[in-house]
């Protein structure tokens, strides 16, 4: 069962369908116009209804009790559940840019395993809901220039500019009392690790947030050093080695051509002689 938006529309926003199987199936990608003339909370409301709609579809619950067992996970395990449902997802959905806001169903991207951080934020939110456990949605970019992140459901601050989109997950169902960040494009990052965390500390992430290579977790400035330093004394040995290895060549060939040199001297002093 794909969602369809209601009088294409999803909560409020217009939600034009794009039909990539042909007629006789139903949309599973919208691109939305107004997507940024519209407001954090509104774009949040979109997410939120097709992931809780997508959640309650039984082939989504099916999926994910399949990833669960197939990871040994325990009924009631709920941290294990969160954390095996967000490792999936990271290392089997491809992260990918695109050209401009397009949402993708999730059981569309079950099919084409490809998604950019809210196609893959929407998939981890439909399990997450499959499974009964409580989820929000997180973004963070920057507020006033200052990196910073806003969590569904708390006060919007003012001139938040919003680059990446997560999820917070909460256990155990119904009354959750611990709640941990999951970051679905990082492959290797585990449940609770923090995007906004990391940055404070001095680590670089994320393209989207003018940061480096997408996908690359680069160590800290001390360990980067020290990494730099590690590789300039093994080229200088490498270098020395050569150097090394060069005069020990020039040597045999001079030392080759002092006694070839001598033999034909020789030759020649004895065929004159004669």
């Amino acid at each position: 069962m794909t969602v369809r938006p209601i009088n294409n529309q999803f909560a409020g926003m217009r939600a034009n369908p794009i039909d990539l199987d042909g007629q006789s199936h139903h949309p599973k990608v919208w691109h939305l116009p107004t997507w940024k003339q519209g407001d954090d909370t509104t774009r949040i409301a979109v997410l939120r209804e097709i992931a809780s709609r997508a959640g309650a579809d039984p082939r989504m619950a099916t999926l994910a009790v399949n990833i669960l067992r197939k990871n040994g996970i325990q009924p009631r395990d709920y941290k294990g559940q969160a954390q095996a449902l967000l490792k999936w997802v990271q290392h089997n959905v491809y992260y990918i840019n695109e050209p401009s806001e397009r949402l993708q169903d999730p059981t569309y991207t079950l099919k084409v395993m490809y998604g950019d951080c809210d196609d893959m934020a929407l998939l981890l939110a439909s399990l997450y809901e499959a499974c009964r456990l409580e989820w929000r949605y997180v973004l963070s970019g920057k507020v006033n220039g200052k990196h910073a992140r806003w969590i569904e459901g708390e006060k919007l601050p003012k001139n938040g500019r919003w680059s990446h989109i997560y999820l917070l997950v909460g256990y155990p169902p119904f009354q959750p009392q611990k709640w941990q960040f999951a970051e679905p494009t990082l492959r290797g990052v585990d449940l609770g690790w923090d995007i906004i965390q990391a940055m404070d500390k001095g680590q670089s992430i994320l393209p989207e947030m003018g940061q480096v290579e997408e996908g690359v977790l680069r160590l800290d400035k001390s360990k980067q050093l020290e990494r730099k330093e590690r590789r300039q004394k093994m080229f200088k040995k490498i270098k020395e080695k050569l150097e090394i290895e060069n005069l020990i060549a020039d040597a045999l060939i001079v030392s080759v051509t002092t006694v070839v040199t001598g033999i034909l001297a020789n030759s020649l002093k004895g065929f004159f002689k004669k």
